[in-house]
């Protein structure tokens, strides 16, 4: 599908996650058949749980051995950990076993980086995975996805700049059609060259999105070498009714499979905590976010983003805990991005889209 065809609406889509259906009211009538439903895929529990989806270690081109890195990621409060490294530099598998050395879960990944010429390209993140494909570079990413999901793993997009910008990057014709069925994308990734609160990343997450496909957001440290300057930027929270204790990888697993995370992002640990969402829910035709500190609560979605507006809104809300916006059906999906503010100093949240769909009759 070609750029010109990504404003199209989407309606009928395969329904997911918390169903709401929004009825037509005439008077004091109510319509037979509801004009649209919201699907979310948020259902949050007593418990929030940090999760990093991008590290290296020096299995790739990181300066550290994986228990290390295990161990100061445990010590930053985080719950589970992906070590991501490369399949290039000669190398066409990894070592997706736990590395040991540490109290935390660790979650089997890989970052897809090769092509048959061993350049580096397009990146891919392949999470939980039993074992790395790699034949063809770029003829094979999708073969990359397809078997990451026969083996019920998951497929995000790194870095997605275009590829005018860097090599490792995401032109929006092949975002758009050189893959499919990848579960998510990058909407911050703290070694890029991006501020977390631009266009870049959240631009293509949008084009995505308004082209009819389902995908999630991630955000990720991409961890290489000083931990004091670029570990805990980027980092997805896990909903759960587990604590810390009983919480296990298959089910924090599951709610990235599901969607029921947020993404966090900052451009040092210097900078304030993210705002957490502490409660997204759907009532009716609203959706309400609630944020842990004031923040700026800014409402994306198919009429009004990235892609299309950069920085024009279809609402925002300054300084707030909570904020609540009725969708229509011209919106076609709803992202919520939460701003905090020390001074010059800021962090983000962004939560994974909700989607409009056509109620079925």
């Amino acid at each position: 599908m070609h750029r010109k065809d990504i404003l199209r609406k989407l309606f009928g889509a395969t329904a997911f996650g918390l169903v709401v259906a929004v009825c037509v009211v005439a008077g004091s009538a109510v319509a037979e058949a509801p004009a649209f439903a919201l699907e979310s895929p948020y259902a949050f529990g007593e418990h929030q749980h940090k999760v990093q989806l991008h590290t290296h270690t020096v299995n790739s081109d990181g300066d550290h051995e994986p228990p290390w890195v295990m161990q100061q990621y445990e010590n930053l409060g985080y719950a589970a950990v992906a070590i991501t490294d490369h399949d290039y530099r000669g190398r066409t598998t990894v070592s997706l076993d736990d590395p040991g050395g540490h109290g935390i879960i660790h979650i089997p990944g890989v970052e897809y980086s090769a092509d048959e010429n061993n350049r580096s390209w397009s990146h891919m993140l392949g999470i939980m995975i039993a074992s790395v494909h790699h034949e063809d570079g770029l003829d094979n990413r999708q073969a990359q996805i397809d078997q990451a999901h026969a083996e019920g793993g998951m497929v995000f997009l790194c870095h997605p700049y275009s590829d005018n910008v860097h090599r490792r990057g995401w032109n929006d014709d092949d975002i758009l059609e050189l893959v499919a069925g990848y579960d998510g994308i990058e909407i911050y990734n703290g070694r890029s060259y991006h501020e977390p609160g631009g266009r870049d990343y959240p631009y293509k997450v949008d084009l995505v999105l308004m082209d009819g496909r389902r995908v999630n957001v991630i955000a990720v440290d991409d961890f290489h070498r000083n931990p004091e300057e670029t570990m805990d930027r980027g980092y997805v929270v896990v909903n759960s009714d587990a604590d810390a204790d009983t919480v296990t990888r298959e089910m924090l697993v599951d709610a990235l499979k599901s969607g029921n995370y947020f993404s966090a992002g900052r451009v040092s640990p210097e900078y304030p905590t993210s705002p957490f969402f502490t409660d997204i829910t759907v009532d009716g035709d609203t959706i309400t976010a609630t944020v842990d500190k004031p923040s700026d609560i800014e409402v994306i979605t198919a009429r009004n983003n990235y892609y299309r507006e950069g920085t024009n809104y279809v609402q925002i809300e300054e300084a707030v805990t909570a904020s609540s916006y009725t969708a229509v059906p011209e919106d076609q999906f709803v992202r919520i991005k939460a701003t905090y503010r020390e001074d010059d100093r800021i962090s983000y949240a962004w939560s994974n889209p909700i989607y409009v769909v056509a109620a079925q009759e």
